[in-house]
């Protein structure tokens, strides 16, 4: 199998999603950004800026190397575009999503505006809603670029904030997984 990696903005909801996806679907459940700060010792919390774009991409790339030698097939949570120190939004370099052997991709959206009030009670950080609705644009973009080039099918769900969001993603997931 591979990597199902469930990709969005920032507070759309992957690492709640991920959890009950890994406990409904019995498939373990990482976020990318734990796995690259358990060996870089960086910490994301609010502060979403990170030092060596690059040098995470190569370290997620072994981390999630390993897990597949553990595992048949690992849930991920994580992006296709970050924020740099002034909120640009940039693309990660298509290599390392060729590298983590990405069976199918769930991309979480959500209203711009609800994105915006989930970050700023998580993080007590301020975002411009055009920071926000650009970075949605541009991973909606990324991963329907790395669908394509990865060969992978890319679920897109609209996030509802309820138990409907894991019971239909179940449904997606499952029937995939069976299907393989």
């Amino acid at each position: 199998m591979g990597t199902i990696f469930v990709a969005g903005s920032y507070g759309v909801g992957k690492s709640t999603l991920c959890s009950a996806l890994s406990k409904a679907l019995t498939i373990p459940a990482y976020s990318a950004g734990d796995l690259i700060s358990n060996v870089n010792g960086e910490q994301y919390g609010a502060n979403k800026a990170v030092k060596d774009k690059d040098a995470n991409q190569d370290i997620l790339t072994f981390e999630i190397e390993k897990k597949l030698e553990q595992y048949p097939t690992i849930l991920l949570a994580g992006h296709f575009c970050i924020f740099d120190k002034l909120n640009c939004v940039e693309k990660l370099p298509h290599s390392v999503f060729e590298k983590i052997s990405i069976e199918q991709i769930l991309l979480l959206e959500a209203d711009p505006v609800r994105i915006l009030t989930n970050l700023s009670i998580r993080d007590k950080k301020k975002y411009e809603l055009r920071h926000i609705e650009l970075l949605l644009e541009e991973e909606r973009q990324a991963a329907e670029e790395i669908s394509r080039k990865c060969s992978c099918r890319l679920h897109i769900h609209q996030m509802a904030f309820d138990e409907s969001d894991l019971r239909k993603c179940c449904k997606i997931l499952n029937e995939e997984v069976q299907t393989v």
